[in-house]
């Protein structure tokens, strides 16, 4: 397993979004934390009502680790997952709360291996991009565990997306990214509408407005409890009428700014489509 190299003194923050994850947080925190020992880090891991003893885990798990791990508790209101309005308001907490260089964002169910970590932030730490997206798509990339039915759905997905927002870019939803404190403070700059997993596309829009310079790597990813069952026809349609006007916005009218406390106030409201305070 290889380890993040020690010599860099850039902070890392990494933002987990879970959701009754008991089996899979503590391994997760494990890797995590063998795979950047002697690493300046913290996790900020937001919580969107798990009922199988997550948070208490958690909460536990605090205790002991000191001032690396935080939790950010909300309790979901609404169907659907609501991904971005998490990866948001973590996003925002690290850019207040913490002095960290560079950020990543990965999934709390295993699908995104850890040990990709040393990949991803090295692109960061040598300058060679702003952002860095571990995908799916490139050849030397391995999707495991997923049915073929949902990786179809997917590769059919991204290749729409690219058509509408850049083909410069294979994977616009693979949820595993690094990216540098500048290009966070980019999304902070921006008013975001979708508080749903279209964030990432709307993310990835707004960087490729501001020119930020991108890499990819390959990724292994591994399916977990993914099925088309899980897949409602209206849910497809209101994501592509989503991306359409993620597209309108940056081909055409652009990207609305905000201020920082407008960015702040905006992380609270996504937070509260999804969770009582």
């Amino acid at each position: 397993m290889e380890k993040v190299s020690q010599t860099s003194s850039l902070k890392i923050c990494i933002l987990i979004p879970v959701l009754n994850e008991i089996d899979n947080v503590g391994p997760l925190l494990d890797r995590i934390k063998f795979v950047l020992q002697g690493r300046e880090y913290e996790i900020c891991i937001v919580d969107d009502g798990s009922r199988d003893g997550t948070v208490e885990y958690i909460r536990r798990l605090i205790k002991t680790e000191g001032n690396r791990i935080h939790l950010i508790e909300r309790v979901k209101t609404i169907r659907g997952s609501q991904r971005g309005s998490a990866l948001f308001a973590a996003m925002m907490w690290a850019l207040a709360e913490t002095e960290c260089d560079l950020i990543v964002e990965m999934d709390g169910d295993l699908s995104h291996r850890p040990e990709e970590l040393p990949a991803g932030l090295s692109l960061l730490e040598c300058g060679a991009a702003d952002v860095v997206i571990a995908t799916k798509y490139l050849p030397c990339s391995k999707v495991t565990g997923r049915p073929i039915g949902r990786r179809v759905v997917s590769l059919i997905c991204n290749r729409a997306v690219r058509c509408l927002i850049s083909p410069k870019i294979s994977d616009y939803s693979n949820g595993y990214r690094f990216y540098t404190r500048k290009a966070a403070e980019a999304i902070a700059d921006i008013r975001i509408v979708y508080a749903s997993p279209i964030y990432l596309t709307e993310v990835m829009a707004i960087w490729i407005s501001r020119q930020l310079s991108m890499r990819e790597i390959p990724s292994h990813y591994v399916g977990r409890n993914e099925g088309l069952s899980k897949l409602r026809f209206i849910d497809l349609i209101k994501a592509s009428i989503a991306i359409f006007e993620v597209a309108y916005r940056l081909h055409i009218k652009g990207f609305e700014k905000s201020s920082y406390q407008n960015s702040l106030e905006v992380a609270n409201l996504l937070s509260k489509r999804s969770a009582l305070p």
